[in-house]
């Protein structure tokens, strides 16, 4: 899928940087991509979803919109927001309104003074040096850390009763989003990867991720 136009959506647990090597396959075969900065639309809970539908189409329409891992639950209405052709979710959470009863969970003991702790900090001391070994790349996404408000999973992130759903597909990278896949196939939805990867080789391995994307 080369000589299109990219919208490329991060999670709000993470920046931009974590997308940076994708967007830069992409644009080494031919295609336009943005990537936008969104972490501002997260900084206050309440009306999140807007926000950061607002920013993301700020960017300008695509014609393929990819979201990976939490920001899937918003990405049917930034997809209709860009007037995307196609849909991806890359090991991405599915839109269903309301998130898992597990990140609240996981995120509760993590919660101080209001915020949640940034996500790098997460795996304990040395860990983001496995998860990314390259050392530049992990600095951009150290660099880009923050800290989500504590309330952040209770708002409900609507799904949109239109949205461009013809062309829709789950590349499933690492083990953690296999259910996800599972729904995304019960969906009807193509599906492609085995999930015996890594969560982060978004990064990691931008060429391999790009190849799957068809």
């Amino acid at each position: 899928m080369t000589g299109r136009t990219w919208l490329l959506v991060h999670p709000p647990l993470l920046g931009p940087a974590v997308l940076q090597p994708l967007a830069a396959e992409l644009r080494r075969r031919g295609s336009a991509v943005a990537v936008p900065d969104l972490r501002g639309a997260v900084a206050t809970a309440p009306g999140w979803p807007e926000r950061w539908v607002e920013g993301a189409a700020a960017a300008g329409r695509a014609e393929v919109v990819v979201g990976f891992s939490g920001a899937g639950i918003v990405l049917p209405a930034v997809a209709a927001a860009a007037g995307a052709r196609r849909v991806v979710w890359l090991d991405a959470v599915l839109p269903t309104v309301t998130w898992s009863e597990e990140i609240r969970t996981l995120t509760a003991p993590l919660v101080r003074d209001g915020r949640i702790a940034d996500w790098t900090t997460w795996w304990g001391p040395g860990a983001m040096a496995e998860l990314v070994p390259d050392e530049r790349l992990r600095a951009a996404l150290l660099a880009e850390g923050h800290e989500l408000p504590a309330d952040f999973y209770d708002v409900a992130v609507p799904v949109p009763d239109r949205w461009p759903d013809d062309d829709v597909r789950y590349v499933h990278l690492s083990a953690s989003y296999d259910a996800e896949a599972t729904a995304a196939r019960a969906r009807g939805w193509t599906v492609v990867g085995d999930g015996t990867g890594q969560h982060l080789d978004v990064a990691n391995e931008p060429r391999r991720v790009a190849d799957l994307f068809g």
